[in-house]
């Protein structure tokens, strides 16, 4: 993994290397493993290879906040001109502690144009604003990415979950996932796709969009307040209170008489954690109902034992939760 990290920061990763390696960021989170590879890349690569032009200043400030450990989110971002670390992107987390790491990269997508990736590893949510002034909310664990001619072509490809305030234009935008495709001129709307859950859903808060999958013969339009998830070969769609879907963006998780599994699958990306369900048929018959805003991990642990019959152990080195009956 170390040298592929080096041909990661170095912007010399073919595609299918550059997801194996943001894979993997994803998955440790706050790593004393990741920590050190850039603490290696900064001091012996960037610091001393010619051609790099350091402000030590700021990089003593970088260092300070290393030790400290602030919160943080990782965004790769790619110029126009050559490939080559250029600059610094810093990840900056809500929820939990991680290192602040530095790892922008010229990046080239299979089509053999640039793209700008921004990935948000658990635990972590961010925000960014595309180049046609639309607003976009990261959740844990998610990419975005689109191509440096977006003003020519308002089209993103997401993996994960984001929510989107498209600036009106008479040109579509566009979200592309594994599974189908969301199709908007100017809205407000929520997009989950998790493929290793075989996901795909759409809310609208304000507007209209089009939702397309090649599971589904034709199309279907939702309008605010409406919700879609792709079942199968067809669409199931819903009215619902936007705010079950939305309320992330603000901080906050809203359960309505969700099962624990459900409800752990959300705790794990939302604080970078690792839940495992002891095989009892009784915690899958377990409901909540509530919602959790800023509240630290050990406070929803405890939350979640008052409220129901069940007890835990959680290891702070491993990051795993073990929940069991009572």
């Amino acid at each position: 993994m170390e040298k592929l990290f080096s041909k990661y920061l170095h912007a010399v990763c073919t595609p299918e290397e550059f997801q194996e390696i943001t894979n993997w960021i994803k998955q440790i989170g706050n790593n004393d493993k990741l920590s050190s590879l850039m603490h290696q890349h900064w001091e012996n690569v960037v610091l001393h290879e010619p051609g790099h032009e350091v402000n030590h200043t700021l990089w003593q400030k970088i260092r300070s906040a290393i030790d400290e450990q602030e919160n943080s989110v990782l965004q790769r971002r790619i110029q126009k001109y050559k490939w080559g670390l250029r600059a610094a992107a810093i990840l900056v987390s809500a929820l939990i502690l991680a290192n602040l790491l530095l790892a922008p990269l010229l990046f080239l997508n299979e089509k053999g144009g640039q793209s700008i990736c921004t990935t948000v590893p658990n635990g972590a949510r961010t925000n960014l604003i595309l180049p046609d002034g639309s607003e976009v909310w990261l959740n844990s664990g998610s990419t975005l990415s689109y191509s440096t001619d977006f003003s020519s072509n308002r089209g993103v490809e997401l993996e994960g979950e984001a929510y989107f305030k498209v600036t009106k234009s008479s040109a579509p935008f566009r979200v592309s996932t594994t599974f189908g495709q969301v199709e908007v001129t100017g809205t407000a709307f929520n997009v989950k796709t998790l493929s290793s859950e075989n996901e795909f859903e759409t809310t609208v808060e304000e507007g209209t969009v089009i939702v397309k999958s090649p599971r589904v013969r034709r199309a279907a339009e939702l309008k605010t307040g409406q919700h879609a998830r792709l079942n199968g070969s067809r669409w199931k769609l819903a009215k619902v209170e936007t705010d079950l879907y939305t309320s992330w963006k603000d901080g906050k998780i809203i359960f309505r008489n969700e099962n624990l599994p459900n409800v752990a699958k959300r705790l794990e990306r939302w604080y970078n954690i690792r839940i495992e369900l002891d095989n009892d048929p009784r915690l899958r018959k377990i409901n909540y109902t509530g919602t959790l805003e800023m509240e630290s991990f050990s406070e929803v642990l405890e939350l979640l034992k008052v409220t129901d019959s069940i007890d835990f152990t959680y290891n702070d080195k491993t990051r795993i939760v073990r929940i069991t009956h009572r």
